[in-house]
């Protein structure tokens, strides 16, 4: 193989790295999406099982949960409602549909094409070929760093909502716990 042919065949294969780079990127941003759909989810199933607990009648002096949960298990209840909310927002925030980079054009690589087709096989340089791959792999390189990016912000605001999620569950298991060792107790010892 010929050192021309060699680098053309670099810059090539660097082109491809990055359309291949694009799909995964894509996939993965849809994986993330649909972790933060089911996250939001289970979040809003259980922030619509604790709001049904949310009557009048469940916080006066002499209601059931006031009496079992106490205060500190009311305002911990009301708690673990506020971290499923939270959960659901940031699930939300993963899903908010915004700008996404998009590869390059099929206009734009053929106006690059257009360009060095019209050339004189003279002016056809080695270095013209070259850097129309080279200009193609910058193209890809600003996309995928674009992709980075809006990845690396979808993850952490998923991984904030599975761990407040995961937080709310526990904290609001605690209390029924406690509720339910009450209840156990009370009917034990009468």
């Amino acid at each position: 193989m010929e050192l021309i042919e060699f680098r053309r065949l670099i810059l090539q294969s660097l082109v491809q790295v990055g359309t291949d780079e694009y799909k995964e990127n894509v996939r993965i941003l849809g994986v993330l999406d649909d972790k933060a759909q089911k996250t939001g989810a289970i979040a809003g199933a259980f922030l619509a099982a604790g709001l049904a607990f949310i009557k009048p009648e469940n916080f006066g002096t002499a209601a059931p949960l006031s009496q079992l949960a106490g205060s500190p298990g009311l305002l911990l209840l009301g708690l673990g409602i506020g971290l499923l909310l939270m959960s659901t927002v940031l699930a939300l925030r993963v899903m908010w549909v915004r700008s996404a980079p998009t590869p390059p054009r099929l206009v734009e690589l053929a106006k690059m094409a257009d360009h060095l087709l019209e050339l004189s096989p003279d002016e056809l340089v080695q270095e013209r070929q070259e850097n129309y791959f080279r200009d193609q792999a910058r193209t890809w390189e600003s996309v995928l760093s674009e992709q980075d990016r809006l990845s690396d912000i979808k993850a952490s605001n998923l991984r904030l909502a599975q761990l407040t999620l995961v937080s709310a569950i526990v904290l609001l298991a605690l209390i029924l716990l406690e509720i339910v060792a009450k209840v156990a107790c009370y009917r034990l010892h009468g």
